[in-house]
């Protein structure tokens, strides 16, 4: 967390004895302080300038304080996650229940104590920078710092939807590391994650800012390359196998062995026909390219289109016949009700003493979701319900709790899609896995801090 002189607070008060008061309260404790006189003025700041906190009067003239609150928790994403507290001398109940359901972090009544204003200021920015941990951690891979395999589908499927709207070309790769399982077994894990975090930074020097990079799953990676025709795609691909191919990898001080060692990668190809709607069939397609070029010599780039119809058949036919054995419940060590354990865990870099902070942070943070979800679809307060459910599947997400993530999602494109008709019955079957989460988690972690 950053220092308090790093943070910067916008004072927002049409009373020029106020803005100054709090200026020098603020400052003396180390914060930045903009102050501004009114809604407009605010909403304009909050776009030019990187805002950490605002402290919004209830009563202006023009766009009144709640007017403000109600903007910018719907305005850009910059806005929306700027914790904002409100100010009033007013101590009306149905004013600070409105001013908390519209999205805003605390109320102060005026005239305010400083010492509580401050405690209350460092709450919120902690709990802004703990959300924004859990959202990093939901959509980033905990080893190699690149997408994981949610995110990775997520922003790819919006690329291939623009594509098929816009007409332009679009490849998927898919890269395997050859004989991966050998670098395990001979040199350790230790090394395998070097091999892994080295071939992730390859992907990213190669490929272009705008590709979208993931790892899908242990030596198993993505790229998702928009407006590429397959010619080029593959000529990105020959340059990262050649370079693969070419890199003697580190294995660290650590390592017993040799310091370095070589590999080679498997690369597969498909190029989205105009159409194709499907990410997932993408994929496969280009899983099949690969399982191609791994049957027939490895360290080499292939196009699922130069495959034959009949090999492609039997490669199909091949993959469907591979089991792969499930994971029962009891290898687990942790039993919380509706928790992917290991998803979690590799999620922090396999700490499970972080792992079971973080989830009490998760239910302490969100174990009322459910009910301020009901709240605000009772009272048509969308603006609400999307910025909970988007928060929620993205923290569902990082902490291995993927059929709430499901769930939230479904809810959540609903509503981005506003597709009423569909709110009451996926709202029903999310609440009852929030539920089974919560009393879980509960039941099993000292979530009171006792």
């Amino acid at each position: 967390m950053k220092t308090g002189k790093e943070y910067k607070i916008l004072v927002v008060d049409d009373a020029k004895d106020t803005q100054l008061l709090l200026e020098f309260d603020l400052t003396s404790a180390g914060y930045h302080v903009d102050c501004c006189d009114g809604g407009e003025q605010a909403l304009l700041t909050l776009t030019e300038q990187k805002i950490d906190l605002v402290l919004l009067d209830m009563y202006m003239p023009g766009l009144s304080g709640l007017e403000t609150l109600e903007k910018i928790k719907t305005g850009s994403d910059t806005t929306t996650t700027v914790p904002v507290i409100m100010l009033s001398a007013s101590n009306e109940e149905d004013e600070i229940v409105t001013a908390l359901e519209l999205g805003a972090a605390d109320y102060v009544v005026k005239p305010y104590n400083a010492k509580i204003l401050l405690a209350r200021i460092r709450t919120a920015i902690r709990l802004k920078e703990k959300t924004k941990q859990l959202e990093y951690l939901a959509k980033t891979d905990f080893l190699t710092k690149i997408n994981n395999r949610g995110n990775f589908f997520e922003l790819s499927r919006k690329v291939l939807s623009l594509a098929n709207r816009a007409g332009y070309p679009l490849v998927v790769a898919m890269f395997d590391i050859d004989f991966f399982k050998q670098v395990n077994d001979d040199y350790g894990h230790d090394a395998g994650d070097k091999v892994l975090i080295t071939f992730a930074q390859q992907l990213t020097e190669v490929f272009r800012d705008y590709d979208i990079i993931g790892r899908i799953g242990g030596e198993e990676f993505a790229v998702c390359l928009p407006n590429t025709c397959v010619d080029n795609a593959k000529i990105a691909c020959e340059r990262l196998r050649q370079q693969v191919e070419k890199t003697n990898f580190s294995l660290g001080k650590s390592i017993d062995y040799d310091n370095s060692l070589k590999i080679t990668v498997s690369i597969g190809l498909s190029l989205a026909k105009r159409g194709v709607s499907s990410m997932d069939e993408l994929l496969k397609q280009a899983d099949l390219a690969l399982y191609y070029a791994k049957e027939h010599g490895r360290n080499q780039v292939i196009n699922v289109n130069d495959i034959s119809d009949e090999i492609v058949t039997d490669l199909v036919s091949s993959t469907n016949e591979q089991e792969i054995e499930p994971m029962h419940e009891d290898q687990l060590n942790n039993t919380i009700y509706g928790i992917d354990f290991l998803v979690g865990v590799n999620n922090v870099l396999g700490d499970e003493a972080l792992f079971k902070e973080i989830l009490v942070m998760f239910y302490q943070d969100h174990h009322l979701d459910g009910d301020k979800l009901n709240a605000a679809l009772q009272e048509h307060d969308i603006a609400s319900a999307k910025h909970l459910a988007h928060t929620l599947k993205g923290v569902a997400s990082s902490v291995g709790a993927m059929v709430l993530f499901e769930k939230t999602k479904a809810f959540d494109i609903a509503i981005n899609e506003n597709k009423v008709d569909d709110y009451d019955h996926l709202f029903a079957s999310l609440f009852p896995e929030l539920t089974k989460v919560m009393q879980s988690i509960e039941a099993t972690l000292d979530v009171h801090g006792n």
